[in-house]
């Protein structure tokens, strides 16, 4: 299927098209128009994407077995339930329960003819022989058409051998001629979409590639279930000479409008020019409001939140163009035209033409969005009595409708935008989150500050919703009036307070967390730069919480005690960005940037305090060794703090994230480090401790310090 849908791309592709002046179609944030009914008409991505292809056949094999299921229990006269039905043609299973022969044999014939009209790149020899000769298969499906009496399964056995001289390469134009008359009288749908199908494919085949396109366009229509097959089988058009052949065989011109649509539908199509080619057959072509109601869809990506879009699209041509049309229903037209003014900034002109479409379809859901979007839109500023407004409209709207979601979420895009202005950055921070909080971006001032707000009277119907909604997400729960933090925000805190040294305070929240276990130990040093020694650790959050308080308590005690600064020192460092526990203060850790620049700098310096002391308490040579080198890597974090670059947040506005070079892989890093004059830890080790065994053990293992000496050199 991977290989089918990149061949069919390809060809798509190179199909003989205008050039085209859009922009690209992919998923959009938001579409605010309704459902129309004609085939594509709802899909607003990219048509001949590969996901979307996919869909479309997804969508279209439920549907068929769904009306195929429903042909059958009319065929069976409703003697069985649809569950039945399918377990006797899907599953062929409880076929004793079939009391009908003549469906039985027809199961069964499909059955033998099955591996006949599949795929067999990947049968062995064996298996190929297993499956006998198709021709004696189809020859009883010829003696079937003549001699079974329900005309429903003639036309399901013209079908199957159709299919089977098609995949066979067996003539099958001469037995879709010899049987076609079975379509005339028939009033099965399904299987005559299929046989049309066929048809068609078969035509192409055979080398009647345009004629085979005409007839695949006979089933781009809302009532054929296979229309998909219409587009995805139009790229065989490929030169003037055919695009040519195939409107001369056009009946009328509901066809050749029909063809102009199906060329628009590719993203490389010079869409305008198909529209005035329709407008020029057919001013009341179905085709042309098919073809402009597309187009605007693909508009709709002018209110994308995250866009790397170049917006090249060409409104102002569209106006001038859609400012001539007259047709006998310009509902399509002047809606398009008040978007495509709205796109342009031209407020007077799109309220204009919206207000008009008001009055005459005052009932019309989508101009309702539309006049509710131009409100949002034109609004400069927010209080509470606009909040209210806004809210009540918002409510109206989404009230059982299929694209509430967008009206809902764009309305707090534009709120966010509105607080942002204003300076009221917590209220654009609610806003932005209307739909999904996520605890890691918090810090414990806004997270005080959310559980206050959630506590609080609310002034407007919007801060209403802001709460029902972050209630809905289980942020908080309510308990005895008040709010508290739920699990997944009390273990954020926790790691809050941790990040912030409130060691006690983190242990007394007794958040569920504090049972999990510590992957490697907080309080152990390394060689390795992170302190990951490979070694899995058995100390809780708890106990680690616990032993932290302990040492800092007998620090106040003896300031100068080497183990405790030691320890403490070790603790501080490994829960820094740059230490083996450092998912012991954040939910979501990034393998190349950090968002807490002070707490990260505060931490490594504390640290850096406490090795010194320790430092120069100890006296046993080996142990200032190891101490020493933690300072050296307390150094080089604090040259990644200092060197980060500072980036605004791409989903959080006002919000920062720090990004590190983290090139030690290479020589510049440590040029950099030495230039600006850092090293010093580096330079003590080699000239106070190079006939320590540690030292020894450190130059063979430590790759920083070698370069570092390298490069010093």
């Amino acid at each position: 299927m991977i290989f089918r849908v990149l061949f069919l791309w390809l060809f798509i592709k190179l199909s003989l098209l205008a050039c085209a002046d859009g922009w690209d179609y992919n998923q959009k944030d938001f579409v605010f128009l309704e459902n129309r009914d004609l085939p594509f008409s709802n899909i607003s991505e990219e048509i001949n994407q590969a996901s979307v292809y996919n869909t479309v056949v997804w969508a279209y094999e439920e549907k068929n077995k769904q009306e195929n299921l429903k042909e059958w229990k009319k065929e069976l006269k409703d003697a069985y339930t649809l569950s039945q039905i399918e377990d006797f043609l899907y599953k062929r299973a409880n076929l004793d329960q079939l009391k009908d022969k003549d469906v039985r044999d027809y199961i069964d014939i499909v059955a033998r003819q099955e591996n006949h009209v599949t795929y067999d790149y990947f049968m062995s020899d064996e298996e190929k022989k297993a499956l006998g000769n198709y021709k004696l298969i189809l020859n009883e499906i010829f003696q079937k058409i003549d001699t079974v009496n329900s005309p429903s399964l003639k036309l399901r056995y013209f079908y199957l051998a159709l299919r089977l001289a098609h995949y066979k390469k067996d003539n099958p134009l001469q037995v879709y001629e010899k049987y076609k008359y079975l379509l005339e009288n028939s009033d099965n749908k399904i299987i005559k979409d299929w046989i049309q199908g066929l048809y068609a494919g078969a035509l192409v085949k055979n080398g009647k590639v345009v004629n085979g396109v005409y007839e695949f366009t006979k089933l781009f229509d809302k009532n054929s279930i296979n229309f998909h097959l219409s587009y995805y089988n139009f790229f065989h058009i490929k030169t003037n000479e055919q695009w040519n052949e195939l409107l001369n065989l056009a009946s009328s011109n509901e066809e050749k409008t029909k063809f102009y649509a199906l060329r628009a539908l590719n993203a490389n199509s010079n869409i305008l020019e198909e529209l005035k080619n329709i407008y020029a057959l057919d001013k009341n072509s179905k085709w042309f409001d098919f073809t402009l109601f597309r187009e605007l869809l693909n508009t709709q990506h002018f209110f994308d939140r995250y866009s790397d879009y170049e917006i090249t699209f060409p409104y102002k041509k569209y106006i001038e163009f859609l400012q001539t049309v007259k047709k006998d229903d310009m509902y399509l037209v002047d809606l398009s035209l008040a978007y495509f003014n709205l796109y342009e900034k031209n407020y007077d002109e799109s309220f204009k033409i919206t207000n008009d479409l008001l009055k005459k379809h005052p009932n019309s859901h989508e101009v309702q969005i539309l006049a509710y979007i131009l409100y949002l839109e034109k609004l400069e500023k927010i209080d509470a009595k606009t909040e209210n407004d806004i809210y009540e409209k918002m409510i109206t709207l989404t009230k059982n409708e299929t694209n509430s979601s967008s009206i809902h979420d764009y309305t707090f895009v534009i709120l966010e935008k509105l607080y942002t202005n204003q300076g009221e950055k917590f209220n654009a921070f609610l806003a932005n989150h209307i739909n999904y909080l996520d605890e890691s971006i918090f810090d414990l001032s806004l997270l005080e500050r959310f559980r206050l707000f959630m506590e609080s009277p609310k002034d407007s119907k919007i801060k209403e919703h802001f709460a029902t909604k972050y209630l809905q997400q289980q942020m908080l729960k309510k308990e005895n009036g008040k709010f508290v933090l739920d699990e997944r925000l009390q273990i954020a805190k926790t790691k809050l307070l941790i990040n912030n040294l409130k060691f006690e305070d983190a242990l007394n929240l007794n958040s569920s967390i504090l049972n999990e276990k510590v992957k490697f130990n907080p309080f152990n040093a390394s060689i390795k730069g992170n302190n990951r020694n490979g070694k899995e650790n058995q100390m809780s959050i708890k106990e680690f919480l616990e032993k932290t308080i302990v040492i800092k308590k007998e620090l106040e005690k003896n300031p100068k005690s080497v183990m405790d600064n030691y320890l403490f020192a070790n603790a501080l460092y490994n829960i820094s960005y740059f230490g083996n526990s450092n998912i012991l203060t954040t939910v979501y850790r990034s393998v190349y940037s950090f968002t807490d620049y002070d707490l990260q700098k505060e931490k490594i310096n504390l640290a850096i305090k406490h090795y010194t002391i320790a430092l120069n308490e100890s006296t046993e040579k080996e142990f200032k060794a190891k101490i020493t080198y933690m300072l050296a890597k307390a150094e080089l974090s604090l040259f990644d703090i200092k060197y980060t670059t500072k980036a605004e947040d791409y989903l959080e506005k006002g919000a920062f994230r720090y990004d590190l070079e983290r090139s030690w892989y290479n020589t510049e890093a440590y040029e950099k480090f030495i230039k600006n004059n850092y090293g010093k830890y580096f330079d003590n080790l080699k000239k106070d401790y190079s006939n320590t065994k540690y030292y020894k053990e450190l130059i063979n293992e430590c790759a920083n310090l070698r370069t570092y000496q390298k490069i010093k050199k």
